[in-house]
């Protein structure tokens, strides 16, 4: 990979990164508990990761790509938050969990398909 190609990558998933982390971050400003708004977070992100992979899968460039899953997408959902509200066993963090991985799992099983009838191969 040359150098030009590296410095591009990066400043793209940065830009990117920066782009998902204000909307993360507005999406808390809106939603105050801290358990809905990671929650919503991260299941906007699986659902724009899921029907993002399949365009970039047929479509997309590696600027794209960069941008908008490494970049964007990863911005926008937070594991290190879902982590912690899990460590809080008084508040059903198991529950917690349960409901993020279970729901995430479902945003994949239903957009997938349908991502992958409706963007066409170039």
């Amino acid at each position: 990979m040359s150098q030009a190609v590296t410095v591009r990558s990066i400043s793209l998933v940065s830009l990117g990164g920066v782009l998902g982390s204000l909307l993360r971050f507005s999406i808390g400003e809106v939603l105050t508990d801290s358990r809905n708004a990671t929650l919503i977070a991260n299941l906007l992100g699986v659902a724009l990761s899921t029907l993002l992979h399949v365009l970039m899968e047929r479509r997309g460039t590696t600027n794209q790509r960069h941008f908008l899953l490494p970049g964007f997408c990863a911005g926008l959902t937070t594991f290190s938050a879902l982590a912690l509200l899990t460590l809080e066993p008084s508040d059903g963090g198991a529950m917690y969990l349960s409901i993020t991985v279970i729901a995430s799992l479902a945003i994949i099983a239903i957009l997938m398909p349908i991502a992958r009838k409706v963007i066409a191969v170039r």
